[in-house]
């Protein structure tokens, strides 16, 4: 906090002289103070922020095509605030209180590492497990790993014949856990991981051991493991259902500021043989701005066919900083998987309300960059699809163990190409303030 509260001291006497417009050129890492020139400048006025519902249009930079045809989301808001934030470091007291928080009572924790009754599923799952696939027809093989059976048969030997538990305390959270089997009040069995380091914080919990969960935009690549062309069937949850569920656990989480950004039909299959065990949602919560839209954008790709997301994010001036999010799996049962990844801690609102590059420029700024970006050598044509005003983490030189949460402009493209193989969206994000494009992992 020092750190930064000096930096600002210094701006406010070293640069008081106008900053360059931001639309001039394609910017990448701007490092000449622009952004903390809105952190120390007076708040405005409250006021509204003017773009079109849609934009349309379409170019042929460096003879290869781009069409925008998306829409612009923007809240009716009149504050757009700066915060100032710093990553937070999982302690054994959050992950106690995170789960007394999705059951109130005694939480329990296995004692035995192994338990015979999961070695006998895994056993099980060994007789017949995925093997790979077919050189010639690309068919998946299954079929029997006897190696793995045969080291299986063995910890069923020296297994107990039953478990054993014991209250989980302070002492007993030693990171990292991964998979630990933990019991609520209610009798139901857990898997509990835990990581916390200090560029990455991870507090999983999920009713089933060894599954993943797979989106209906996944199921429909040709490469996915769970492989549905024509998507996933209607489960017994609705979204609507879904949503509530998920909006009282984050309700009784705490966590204030998140909004759903998202929901997707989901299922939750076996790694291994690929058995499903049910169908759901999949919903992702994340922090957001007053004035901006919850945006769930970690798993968007950075385009490839941009050159810049590859070769600068090598020579930024520090690691970029990963989205925080809360990821719920709720199918009829209710919730089955939770998972809060990266949590910030908000360390003071370094502006009340700022002001956004207007949206003239925002779409100067995009369209310089995608002409910056793309090669000379033609290819699919890229397709902007959707372009929100939402929340991201920006970062300046030397400011240490602290960031900003700043209004963003999320921008998702594909090429033609790759939409017709569902292959997922590409993401660039560019700071709201001064039209820039902002690194991330």
């Amino acid at each position: 906090m020092k750190r930064i509260l000096i930096l600002l001291t210094l701006f406010c006497l070293l640069f008081t002289a106008c900053q360059p417009t931001p639309d001039e050129e394609a910017v990448i890492n701007r490092t000449d103070g622009t952004l903390l020139q809105a952190v120390v400048s007076p708040p405005v006025e409250a006021y509204t922020y003017d773009a079109p519902a849609r934009w349309d249009e379409a170019f042929v930079p460096r003879n290869r095509e781009i069409r925008i045809c998306a829409d612009v989301e923007v809240p009716t808001a009149e504050q757009f605030p700066i915060v100032t934030i710093r990553r937070h470091r999982l302690t054994a007291g959050d992950v106690l209180d995170f789960l007394s928080a999705l059951c109130p009572g005694e939480w329990i924790v296995r004692e035995n590492e192994y338990s015979r009754e999961e070695l006998t599923e895994d056993l099980k799952r060994a007789s017949n497990c995925y093997l790979g696939e077919d050189d010639e027809t690309g068919e998946q093989i299954f079929g029997a790993n006897e190696e793995e059976m045969r080291r299986i048969q063995k910890l069923i030997e020296n297994a107990p014949a039953e478990d054993s538990f014991a209250p989980l305390t302070e002492s007993g959270v030693t990171f990292p856990m991964r998979d630990i089997p933990v019991r609520d009040s209610r009798g139901a069995v857990w898997y509990l991981t835990a990581i916390s380091k200090e560029t990455r914080s991870l507090l999983q919990l999920k009713r089933h051991r060894d599954t993943a969960v797979c989106t209906e935009t996944m199921a429909k690549q040709t490469d996915a493991g769970i492989y549905r062309p024509e998507g996933l069937l209607n489960g017994t949850v609705s979204e609507q259902e879904a949503i509530r569920t998920g909006d009282a656990a984050i309700a009784a989480l705490g966590l204030s500021d998140y909004r759903v950004a998202d929901a997707e039909k989901a299922i939750e299959y076996q790694r291994g043989t690929l058995a499903e065990y049910s169908e759901g949602y999949l919903l992702h919560y994340v922090p957001a701005l007053e004035g901006t839209v919850p945006c769930w954008y970690a798993e968007a790709r950075n385009p490839s066919f941009l050159q810049f997301t590859e070769d600068d994010i090598q020579t930024t001036y520090a690691p970029a900083w990963t989205q925080e999010a809360a990821e719920l799996y709720v199918t009829e049962d209710g919730l089955v998987a939770f998972s809060w990844s990266d949590p910030k801690e908000h360390v003071m609102t370094a502006n009340e309300n700022v002001r956004l590059l207007p949206f003239e420029k925002i779409q100067g700024s995009i369209k310089k960059l995608l002409e910056y970006g793309l090669g000379n050598y033609g290819g699919s044509p890229v397709l902007v699809k959707r372009v929100v005003l939402t929340t991201s983490v920006a970062q300046i030189p030397d400011q240490g163990d602290e960031a900003f949460f700043v209004p963003t402009w999320a921008v998702f493209l594909t090429t033609e190409e790759d939409e017709a193989i569902h292959s997922g969206v590409c993401v660039l994000l560019i700071n709201a303030i001064d039209g820039t494009y902002i690194v991330r992992n």
